[in-house]
């Protein structure tokens, strides 16, 4: 069984990964993908709360937990590397 970490470490590569490759062709969807992500976890949570409930609601919300946390971290990095280059500090 997969665990939680390893699952918001996959997300966390797949985000990062689409936000880079926008990143790199200056396109401001490089924030709408984790931003999205953010919505789409926050309503997966919430139908395994009132949709789903029970113990397989307990998964669907470690599944949207685990989302949550892999597209916060995606947009930080990722605005962490808007601020670097527009100061001229690194090449990313």
């Amino acid at each position: 069984m997969i665990s939680l970490f390893g699952l918001m470490g996959a997300f966390f590569v797949l985000l990062f990964g689409a936000s880079y490759f926008f990143y790199r062709k200056n396109s401001p969807m490089q924030y709408g993908i984790s931003l999205s992500s953010m919505l789409i976890s926050i309503f997966l949570f919430l139908y395994s709360i009132l949709g789903v409930g029970g113990f397989e609601g307990m998964g669907l919300g470690a599944l949207a937990a685990a989302l949550f946390l892999a597209s916060v971290l995606s947009l930080f990095v990722s605005v962490l590397f808007t601020i670097i280059n527009k100061h001229g500090k690194g090449a990313v």
